[in-house]
C-alpha cells in the first residue's frame, strides 16, 4: 500500500515550513522518510543538494538533518545540562562517560549552555529534566536538537499536548532557533494559528499527497485546501 504519492516538497534555507494535514494525511511518514527511519520506493531526498534517498539515520544526521519527536524523549533523571551534554558530545564524537569529570572549559559543556540560553532555560540547567514543565521540556528537546547546530531542523509537533499559556514560548524559541542559527525549519503542526503566526510556507496533505504548498494566506485561500479542509480539524 502507497502512503504517499507523488510529495514533492522543496524547502528553502533559512525558511520555516509548516506540514498540516488530519490524522492518516502522511506528515509523519514524510518525517520518517526525510530521516532515513522509512526507505522510498521510488524518489529521491536531497540535503542541500546531496543525495542522501538510502543513507542511513545517522549519516544524515551527521549531514546536518536533525528532529524532534510528537512524544517526549529525554534522560528524566538526569538534569537539564547533563542532558545537553550528552548530546553535545555525541554530536563531537567523543565518549560519552556520563561521570567523567567536566571542568568549566569542556568544550561539549560550553556548547550545551549555549544551546540553552538560546531557548531560554539556562537557569534550569541543574534541576532534573523529568521537573520540567511540559513546555520546559519541549525547549529542552530544541536544546538537544540544536546543540549540534543542524542545517535542516524536523520539529514533529512541537505544541502538541501543550497548554495555551506555554504555546508562545515556543513558537517564539522556534523562530530564534531560525533568526539566530539561520537553521531550517519544517515542522508538523495541529494547531493553524501557530502554523499561520509562525511559518513562511505551509504544505497541506490529504491522503498521502500534497494539496497545497504557499504563503499562509494563498493556502488558507485555495480552493482545493478549502473544500477537503475547512470542516474538518487541522
Amino acid at each position: 500500500m502507497r502512503i504517499l504519492r507523488e510529495v514533492s516538497l522543496q524547502v528553502r534555507r533559512g525558511e520555516i515550513v509548516a506540514v498540516l494535514g488530519p490524522n492518516g494525511a502522511g506528515k509523519t511518514t514524510l518525517f520518517n522518510l526525510l530521516t532515513g527511519l522509512r526507505r522510498p520506493t521510488e524518489g529521491a531526498i536531497l540535503l542541500e543538494g546531496r543525495d542522501v534517498t538510502r543513507a542511513p539515520v545517522w549519516q544524515r544526521a551527521r549531514k546536518g538533518l536533525a528532529r524532534s519527536f510528537q512524544i517526549t524523549s529525554l534522560f528524566p533523571s538526569l538534569t537539564v545540562m547533563e542532558n545537553v551534554r550528552l548530546a553535545a558530545q555525541a554530536h563531537r564524537g567523543g565518549s560519552l562517560a556520563l561521570w567523567r569529570r567536566v571542568t568549566r572549559h569542556d568544550p561539549a559543556l560550553d556548547e550545551a549552555g549555549r544551546a540553552l540560553d538560546l531557548v531560554g532555560i539556562a537557569d534550569r540547567a541543574d534541576d532534573l529534566a523529568a521537573d520540567l514543565s511540559h513546555g520546559g521540556k519541549r525547549k529542552l528537546e530544541v536544546a538537544l536538537a540544536i546543540v549540534g547546530r543542524p542545517v535542516v531542523l524536523l520539529l514533529d509537533e512541537p505544541t502538541a499536548g501543550m497548554s495555551a499559556e506555554d504555546v508562545p514560548e515556543v513558537t517564539e524559541v522556534i523562530r530564534k532557533v531560525r533568526d539566530t542559527l539561520g537553521t531550517t525549519i519544517v515542522l508538523v503542526e495541529h494547531r493553524m494559528d501557530v502554523a499561520v503566526g509562525l511559518a513562511d510556507r505551509m504544505a497541506v496533505m490529504h491522503h498521502g499527497t500534497l494539496l497545497a504548498c504557499d504563503t499562509p494566506e494563498r493556502v488558507m485561500a485555495d480552493a482545493e485546501v478549502q473544500s477537503a479542509y475547512l470542516g474538518e480539524a487541522l
